[in-house]
């Protein structure tokens, strides 16, 4: 009898253990099954019974689950591979699967509190589910800083209840939605830092658009791709707008007048877009103006009247081709505290006046043509007037000297005890050590410039911790530090957050922080700083020591409980030698492995939306890279076409034995191809570095190379219209590169089989394995000189110096195939030359005929309009010295001047130059199409790339 006592008490407590159980099994299975794809959910997730045992983050009425909060934070995905059918979207897949959808559905309180905030959590990956369209009673949905990627679901729309959506800084593509304009309470619509394309969606009579938001206060589109005009009809009276942040796409067109409908508009952030013509519009109208950011565009005339704007605090117009001269009435609005206007081509005298703000203290008019300066105005703040005509007449001026880095703001430690504090640790303002939550604070629209002047960040220091402790949350002290103007001219600055109590939060805490970092509801900061996100610089918090005291709540409720923990635990530490033994091999193997993307020492790849293949899964979707998927082969390697598993069509580049990088190299490759995003380039989708492989996979381009195209081997025949709208894009592809790529990019091989063409015959410029980063205004000399001969500057090829006008020199080549439907090298002849002499002698009336060179294909019946100043223009792209050849940038204007004349302007006379091409007796003997053993090639000169020594 004695033997059975043990047995008996362990089946009583188990029963004990099944009544006490008071959770709804119903919302038991579809918390276990959200819990299955997690991992490092709370220590004290033990048990089965969630309302009953005290688990982290969950609240219950009665038996059924109505709060589930902080929980939801850093999700880490068991599988963060590329679109696996059913992985493709993260965990979203299980929360809006049949079984808990209809849970969450029927709990209001559950339909809104798991979805409305997963931000910060890198494991959420993957396209975003489109049965989110099921939980009607969102009201806001914050996905910050994860990693989805694909389109938005065309039906969100549908979620009419939504008062926030805010997506930022992921990787989501495609075009927006027209139905978000059927959310006719939205309040935040925040899409900044993705991948989107397309034109910005209005109504029209049969599909909403974005102008039906007549309730949104926040149109936060910058740093995707976005393309075309600003729609005139985007903007209406009714309309209650405060920010319109469009900065940082590819727009084009004029200023948008019609903004001036909205009165209520605070912040315009138009910068970094490719808008031209003069700033036509009536600033007057829009009382509540306080910042204008216009930078980084393609205006032309004078400096917009900005006069009577009395809340006008910060503006911003660099590199926006402006002219003319400066009037004092644009430093007199009272509350102005800055203007930038550097990189211009603003002339005349400058003179402030003596009516400007009292409150201005930066004017920043570096690099214009301002030929004097009215001193003795008594202004007395920073005048930056470094690099204008009037300092190389002054032989000394404060005015003149370019500005100095200061020391970088950080928030005072006060008088603390000296200590050190143990690894991963901080010492805090109140002088603890401590685990912060460390991230950056993003700011969008910030009015001031002297970003190390304390007294900006003392106020934001208090109103944040207000705000903390407002909502009674464990914070005992914040740390702001390191503030810098971004690439995307962001304010941003580093924020470290101490926890009150222990040296570490718990993941409730950790999440209502990080959470309401990025609520837009949170806390307003000051005036100075604008509209703000937050991004973690971690999201593994919770990893190492950094472990809940709660661990063993429910250990020892039956002995063989114990027996169970200690055969898990023996199984765990089997694992993770297995797993170590696993990590070493294939550390051997592939120096990718142990890229730590979280670490800020350089080492780990700085890339975004570019997913690591397995040789494996390119092996199966090239049919083992079969002859038949070959769609090419060069030096590199050979390009194979490739269906992925989820049927999108890739262009794989594998690299032949011979031609692979070392691993430094190709990841530099590919860090740099993953910061190129341009509708003119070919992007690159992810790599494979593994088993001694080396392979870049790309979008697929389906019409092939404009080789085959102008050859006629892709069955094409392209018209002069067709042909002057592809050198348009190449153009704009290049420019890109050269201009607004950070770093900017020289391409080093452009040429015809590099452009690749549509369906739509749409060009894209493609191969960027030749590509050399620069930083700006350099010269690079290099003792090994690649492109292809050909293309090759010949200034570049003698010298080994590279800059961007090698890049103008091939393009100018590649418009000469454009016309002549020639190679660069056939049959004996270099077709720069015989395009000169063709062109010599037409203007001397000798014997000859322009047409005689021409592409035959072309309809030569009639004049092709735009003709000459295309021919003009490729010739001055090839001109001998760098010097005398124009930018990209002036080529893709003059391009698109081309093409209005071509298609719009039937009047206008064809133009010509007076300039004669006849050939340079003086040339170097060492000039590359010198040589004559280049044109003594019988056959088409083969285009592949070289490397010569020098």
């Amino acid at each position: 009898m004695g033997s059975g006592l043990p047995i008996f008490l362990l089946i009583t407590c188990l029963q004990v253990l099944v009544i006490a159980a008071v959770t709804d099994s119903s919302d038991l299975s579809a918390l276990n099954a959200v819990k299955s794809n997690w991992m490092n959910t709370p220590p004290s997730w033990i048990g089965s019974d969630p309302c009953g045992g005290g688990w982290e983050g969950i609240g219950c009425t009665g038996s059924r689950i109505t709060y589930m909060y902080g929980i939801v934070r850093h999700v880490d995905r068991r599988h963060r591979r590329f679109s696996r059918a059913a992985n493709s979207v993260g965990f979203l897949y299980v929360l809006l699967s049949p079984l808990s959808s209809t849970f969450m559905l029927e709990n209001p309180v559950m339909s809104s509190s798991i979805l409305q905030d997963l931000s910060q959590n890198k494991g959420l990956t993957g396209i975003l589910p489109s049965t989110i369209v099921n939980l009607k009673k969102l009201e806001n949905l914050f996905l910050v800083d994860c990693s989805f990627n694909g389109p938005i679901p065309d039906g969100i729309g549908s979620l009419t209840r939504l008062v926030s959506l805010s997506i930022a800084s992921n990787n989501f593509n495609g075009r927006i939605p027209p139905s978000i304009g059927k959310m006719s309470d939205l309040f935040l619509l925040d899409l900044t830092d993705n991948m989107l394309s397309g034109t910005i969606p209005v109504s029209d009579g049969t599909s909403p658009g974005l102008d039906l938001l007549l309730n949104a206060k926040h149109f936060h589109l910058g740093k995707n791709q976005f393309t075309g005009g600003i729609p005139p009809n985007l903007f209406s009276s009714n309309m209650t707008l405060r920010h319109v942040l469009f900065d940082s796409n590819q727009l084009n067109g004029s200023f948008p007048s019609t903004l001036e409908l909205v009165q209520t508009l605070e912040v315009i952030r138009l910068d970094r877009n490719s808008l031209t013509g003069p700033i036509l519009f009536n600033f007057t109208n829009l009382p509540n103006l306080s910042e204008l950011y216009l930078s980084n565009n393609k205006f032309s005339g004078s400096i917009p009247d900005l006069s009577g704007k009395n809340l006008l605090t910060y503006v911003i117009m660099e590199r926006t081709q402006l002219q003319g001269p400066i009037n004092a009435t644009l430093f007199s609005p009272v509350r102005l505290q800055s203007i930038v206007l550097s990189n211009n081509q603003l002339n005349g005298t400058l003179d402030l006046g003596t009516n400007y703000g009292s409150q201005l203290v930066l004017v920043d008019l570096q690099n214009n043509s301002i030929g004097d300066f009215v001193q003795g105005t008594g202004y007395s703040q920073e005048l930056l007037l470094h690099g204008n005509p009037f300092c190389q007449k002054v032989q000394s001026s404060d005015y003149c000297i370019a500005p100095q880095q200061k020391n970088p703001y950080a928030t005072p430690t006060g008088n603390c005890v000296a200590r050190s504090c143990s690894a991963q640790q901080l010492l805090s303002p109140n002088c603890s050590c401590a685990n912060p939550i460390t991230g950056t604070l993003h700011f969008r629209s910030f009015s001031f410039s002297d970003f190390q002047n304390g007294s900006y960040y003392i106020p934001l220091q208090a109103a944040m911790m207000e705000a903390f402790k407002s909502d009674q949350l464990p914070v005992d002290s914040i740390s702001l530090s390191v503030p810098l103007k971004g690439a995307d001219d962001y304010l941003e600055v580093r924020l470290d957050v101490f926890p009150s109590g222990d040296y570490v939060f718990n993941r409730t805490g950790f999440s209502f922080i990080t959470s309401q970092l990025n609520n837009i509801t949170f806390f307003k900061p000051p005036d100075a700083f604008g509209p703000f996100f937050f991004t973690l610089n971690t999201d593994n918090y919770f990893t190492g020591s950094n472990k809940s005291p709660n661990t063993g709540i429910i250990i020892g409720a039956a002995v063989g409980g114990s027996v169970l923990m200690l055969l898990l635990i023996m199984a765990g530490v089997y694992a993770f030698h297995q797993r170590k033994m696993a990590d070493q091999a294939k550390q051997q193997t592939n120096p990718f492995a142990s890229w730590d993307q979280n670490k800020a020492n350089g080492a780990a790849p700085r890339i975004k939306g570019v997913l690591s293949f397995s040789f494996e899964e390119l092996r199966k979707c090239t049919n083992n890279f079969s002859e038949v998927n070959a769609l090419g082969a060069g030096g590199y390697g050979t390009v194979y076409k490739g269906t992925l598993p989820t049927g999108v069509v890739v262009a794989i580049k594998r690299a032949k034995q011979g031609s692979l990088q070392g691993s430094y190299e190709f990841k530099t490759e590919i860090e740099l191809l993953s910061r190129v995003h341009h509708k003119n380039l070919v992007s690159l989708l992810g790599f494979c570095y593994q088993s001694g492989e080396q392979m870049l996979v790309y979008e697929y381009v389906k019409n092939g190379t404009l080789t085959d195209c102008i050859s006629g081997k892709s069955g094409f025949k392209l018209s002069w219209t067709k042909r002057l709208g592809i050198a348009i894009d190449s153009a704009r592809g290049i420019a890109y590169l050269h201009e607004l790529a950070n770093p900017p990019i020289i391409h080093r091989d452009i040429k015809s089989s590099n452009i690749l063409l549509d369906d739509q015959l749409i060009a894209k410029v493609a191969d960027f394995g030749l590509s050399k980063p620069v930083d700006s205004n350099e010269v690079h000399v290099s003792t090994g000189v690649k492109g292809t001969l050909g293309y090759m500057d010949p200034e570049y090829f003698m010298s080994g110096q590279l800059t961007e006008k090698s890049d103008v020199y091939s393009f100018g080549v590649v418009m000469l195939e454009l016309v002549t439907g020639r190679k660069p090298i056939e049959h004996g002849s270099y077709v720069v030359r015989e395009v000169k002499t063709a062109m010599d002698n037409q203007r001397k009336k000798d014997s000859g005929n322009l047409n005689d060179i021409l592409d035959p294909i072309l309809d030569l019946t009639k004049p092709l309009k735009g003709l000459e100043r295309f021919l003009d223009l490729a010739i001055r792209c090839v001109e001998e010295l760098s010097a005398n050849r124009p930018t990209m940038n002036e080529v893709e204007k003059e391009l698109e001047n081309i093409q209005q004349l071509a298609g719009f302007d039937n009047n206008v006379e064809r133009v010509s130059t007076s300039t004669t091409y006849s050939e340079t007796t003086g040339e170097s003997s060492y000039h590359p199409y010198n040589k004559k053993v280049f044109f003594e090639y019988s056959g088409s000169f083969p285009h592949s790339e070289i490397e010569l020594q020098k």
